[in-house]
């Protein structure tokens, strides 16, 4: 799975993640998917990021599935079909964002 890997063996916190996705271009944000959430087969024109705070979810970036959780980043290319379903019985919070074009 080249879409997935781990933020928190990089960053001691958010804001240090937070800033190192805004050094990468992204515009950084916190989001929050309700359990059993589902936001499926989606599309963006630009590069997205994922990564996980609390919760879990399935994935599915282009043909490749896999399971996420609190520490899991996902990079997602423009143009590039994903889906997320939330899994946890709690929300799933993340910062996420887009990269600027």
């Amino acid at each position: 799975m080249g879409w997935k890997s781990r933020w928190s063996e990089q960053h001691a916190d958010t804001d240090a993640l937070k800033q190192q996705l805004q050094s990468e271009g992204f515009s950084a944000y916190e989001w929050s998917g309700r359990p059993g959430g589902a936001y499926l087969d989606y599309i963006h024109t630009q590069d997205e990021v994922v990564c996980v705070l609390s919760g879990t979810a399935d994935v599915k970036v282009a043909d490749a599935d896999g399971t996420v959780e609190a520490g899991d980043r996902i990079d997602v290319p423009a143009n590039t079909l994903h889906s997320l379903t939330v899994t946890s019985k709690e929300p799933l919070v993340v910062l996420t964002g887009m990269r600027s074009t």
